[in-house]
């Protein structure tokens, strides 16, 4: 190695390392053997993956986006040029972008599509439906019901079976997150267990490192999910999701000890008028500065939102919570909905007409800047940091 840098100490090239995206690492493999040996030797090393996690989470730059776009497809040739497309804001522009804040201008895009996912995918419907970490969670449903684990920056995926097919064919959620106790990834699924009818439900954990599923006891009551598609998020250890128990509430699982547990929706917030099911499409759950924070719409034209943010101290995994109103935003003219934060003050917004366009919280204004993308109703799109997680094990690459 040193023949290539000349007297630059390891530590230093691992610390220069650490700060470089996935897919530079990936190409400087191809500089030489040493090189090859000694990223492949980095990347094995869990305390450089961590490390370098943390890097890709702390620049100060803008983080990448992920926007997956779903097309049902009837024969294999469409299946082949692709139809599952990830689209990531361009890390060669960023800079760009944070020098001409103040001009119009589209935020540029890169479109991957997902060649290198070889499962077959025919005719089947994709959603994301969860990420942490640089890792996507994709739900494939058909009659066998199948999950991917996706990493787009390391380019692997892993096919993640249903742990009883044929069990639970019902209505479902599913959760993905990180168990920082034990370095495990944990994906979460539950699920009714007739079709067409709203329980009983059955909860299930696969765990990455061990392949395999366990049945956990599903400790809260649950009588319904709505609006299930796309109201799941993973903060600080835990995930969350929309139930319906009587009332409309919030359900957390702590990744860790594989305990739920029942948050309140703000009070102001449960005591409207509204009825149960309008009242969960009027309301989205979402993370801003590694906190759980609930968007509620009291005014749908123009669009309103008042923004919920629940104590740090809460974390999703005890019995006490408490919820603090934020700001107001709005009135909005031509706004569907939000989407996620791109940053501290960065909210993506969905027009009327499915375009995505971004929301200041300190000047609490739209700006002109809109993401250059085909418009496309019900988006969904996620936020993440490039990571070097991998999800498949040594002996399966």
């Amino acid at each position: 190695m040193r023949r290539f840098c000349g007297n630059f100490p390891d530590e230093l090239l691992e610390e220069i390392m650490s700060w470089l995206p996935p897919d530079s690492l990936r190409r400087f493999k191809c500089v030489c053997k040493s090189w090859r040996v000694l990223i492949t030797s980095l990347i094995r090393n869990p305390e450089f993956v961590a490390k370098h996690l943390a890097n890709m989470k702390n620049k100060k730059l803008c983080s990448p986006f992920i926007h997956l776009r779903n097309v049902i497809t009837t024969n294999y040739t469409e299946r082949q040029e692709g139809t599952y497309f990830l689209t990531l804001a361009n890390d060669d522009v960023e800079d760009d972008y944070t020098d001409d804040l103040d001009d119009n201008l589209y935020i540029p895009c890169v479109t991957e599509n997902l060649k290198f996912l070889t499962c077959d995918l025919h005719n089947i419907f994709v959603k994301l439906v969860a990420h942490c970490n640089g890792i996507i969670c994709l739900s494939a449903f058909d009659k066998n019901d199948i999950f991917i684990l996706l990493n787009p920056a390391m380019k692997e995926f892993k096919i993640v079976a249903n742990a009883s097919p044929g069990d639970g064919s019902g209505e479902r959620v599913v959760g993905f997150g990180y168990d920082s106790n034990t370095n495990e990834y944990k994906l979460v699924n539950i699920k009714s267990l007739y079709e067409d009818e709203d329980g009983p439900y059955k909860a299930e954990v696969f765990t990455l490192s061990t392949n395999s599923w366990k049945e956990i006891e599903l400790n809260v009551e649950i009588l319904y999910f709505p609006n299930s598609d796309y109201q799941v998020v993973y903060c600080d250890g835990a995930c969350y999701w929309y139930f319906w128990d009587g009332t409309c509430i919030i359900i957390s699982f702590n990744v860790s000890d594989e305990v739920f547990h029942i948050i309140p929706f703000p009070e102001n917030v449960s005591e409207t008028e509204k009825e149960w099911d309008i009242l969960a499409e009027w309301t989205k759950i979402a993370v801003w500065k590694d906190r759980l924070i609930l968007f509620f719409y009291p005014e749908l034209d123009p669009m309103v939102i008042d923004m919920w943010v629940m104590d740090a101290s809460s974390g999703g995994v005890c019995g006490s919570y408490s919820w603090s109103k934020h700001l107001t935003i709005g009135p909005l003219e031509n706004i569907s909905y939000p989407l996620a934060f791109w940053d501290a003050d960065e909210l993506f917004m969905e027009t009327n007409d499915g375009e995505i366009i971004f929301y200041n919280l300190g000047s609490q204004e739209l700006n002109d800047h809109t993401v250059s993308l085909e418009p496309f109703h019900r988006n969904r799109l996620v936020t993440y940091a490039k990571s070097l997680v991998s999800v498949v094990q040594r002996e399966e690459r």
